[in-house]
């Protein structure tokens, strides 16, 4: 198939690109995810010690009640998410990727560090739940910020044939992250008594996270700007307006990553932060029993992701997309039913499939290539950001209520089938990305001069 013609500021970042030594790729490429780990890792521990949580913050409702107050902060963060994703997003694609991580990391680190020092209920009263939802909040300003732009940082770093293998190793580090804040809440809940637990044991885990952002900030202010970036700024071609800009003229590709998103977003807060739970309170299985399972399955989907993004380099974006959500259509029931029967062995096998499943899809690579360099930042934060927000966010509460007010343990998992439903028509409505400069001729890759 002919391929577009390259815009001036492909050719120009072809050229920098170039001159770029391997090692500089290689640490741009550790910079994006080793943060990118360490912001997930920050927050997956809010899910994994939900439970602990809700009896902390929210003493006087019943275990379920209690548990869904908890599930309704973890999805303010969502809500902040939008926020955070314009303002980095517009900073990013007028100033750089680089410096806008910067602050995305940091906030995260010590927000994170800030609810593992947070005083509880029995102390302060109804100053507590409404400061932790104020952190849970700059939490979701940090990380709204993070992924659209650890995912430009890749790609725009990636030669063109290893695009999908570097945003493969980006999406394996969002389950690597999710995976250390489980294994984390898990290491604690196996070898600390009950009640030394509750009381100060899972405030380590939080307070963990300022020393860890600290090494991330600094191998990230360790790298250059991305060759992509450089070349929109030596022609003078930075969008004044990026978010408008995208959806002016971005409106298609918005639509299409805003339904894969919102379909991956949902299944993994139903599986990994609302099931575990879910199995705690109902004494299907105890916590610790559940999270290991998790940490397993999140594993699988860590090891499939950069063998799925390097075989999407040669079979396309589109075939590995295709399979990930079908398999998420037939399988999200079945597990669920699977799960929720709080059986070792059926834990293991559940978790291992829906890992495997998530770990195929690779999006991160796709999401970035539907975006020209001077809007992709923008563009993949009003995808990611917006998406998570509202069907992400939102996921873990919903699901609590659902099967609160149906009885029926499977709800959460039909309405996931029916965004996936959505997330296939999204699919066959994209373009396939792999092979296509990142910026192809036109006003949408070139923008405006001066």
């Amino acid at each position: 198939m002919e391929q577009p013609e390259r815009s001036t500021i492909a050719r120009e970042a072809d050229r920098i690109q170039q001159a770029t030594a391997s090692d500089a790729r290689r640490r741009a490429l550790a910079a994006a995810c080793v943060g990118n780990l360490v912001e997930w890792y920050d927050f997956a521990l809010y899910g994994a010690f939900a439970t602990l949580l809700a009896a902390e913050f929210f003493p006087g409702a019943d275990p379920a009640g209690g548990l869904l107050a908890t599930f309704a902060v973890f999805g303010v963060a969502f809500l902040a998410r939008p926020a955070g994703a314009l303002l980095f997003a517009h900073y990013g694609d007028r100033l750089g990727r680089r410096w806008a991580l910067a602050v995305t990391l940091l906030l995260m680190a010590v927000v994170t560090a800030g609810l593992g020092l947070l005083p509880g209920y029995d102390s302060v009263g109804w100053l507590a739940p409404a400061l932790l939802v104020l952190l849970r909040a700059g939490q979701g300003v940090g990380l709204g910020g993070e992924y659209g732009g650890s995912a430009a940082l890749v790609v725009e770093y990636a030669p063109a044939d290893r695009r999908g293998w570097y945003g493969g190793w980006q999406w394996a580090t969002v389950a690597l992250g999710l995976a250390a804040g489980i294994a984390t809440a898990a290491l604690l809940s196996a070898t600390l008594e009950g009640p030394a637990l509750r009381a100060w044991g899972w405030r380590l885990a939080f307070l963990l996270a300022l020393p860890l952002g600290l090494v991330g900030l600094y191998i990230r202010l360790r790298i250059e700007e991305t060759p992509g970036f450089q070349a929109v700024q030596r022609l003078g071609a930075a969008a004044r307006t990026p978010l408008a800009d995208t959806l002016r003229a971005a409106r298609r590709e918005v639509v299409v990553g805003f339904g894969i998103v919102a379909m991956i977003s949902a299944t993994f807060n139903i599986f990994y932060v609302f099931l575990p739970s879910q199995l705690a309170i109902t004494g299907r299985a105890p916590l610790t029993r559940a999270l290991a399972a998790a940490l397993v399955g999140l594993l699988v989907a860590a090891g499939a992701a950069p063998i799925a993004g390097r075989l999407s380099d040669r079979v396309g974006r589109r075939p590995l997309l295709v399979a990930g959500v079908i398999a998420l259509l037939l399988l999200t029931v079945p597990l669920t039913a699977l799960l929720q029967r709080g059986e070792p062995g059926g834990l293991l096998l559940g978790y291992i499939l829906i890992g495997l499943a998530l770990g195929t899809l690779v999006p991160s690579t796709f999401l970035a290539e539907l975006f020209p360099t001077r809007l992709r930042y923008s563009g993949l934060s009003l995808t990611y950001g917006l998406a998570s927000a509202l069907f992400g966010g939102t996921a873990p509460a919903l699901a609590t209520f659902l099967v609160r007010r149906t009885g029926a343990d499977l709800a959460p998992a039909w309405y996931a089938t029916g965004l996936t439903v959505v997330a296939i028509a999204c699919v066959v409505l994209a373009p396939e990305t792999a092979g296509r400069p990142l910026d192809a001729g036109g006003e949408l890759a070139s923008g405006p001069r001066g």
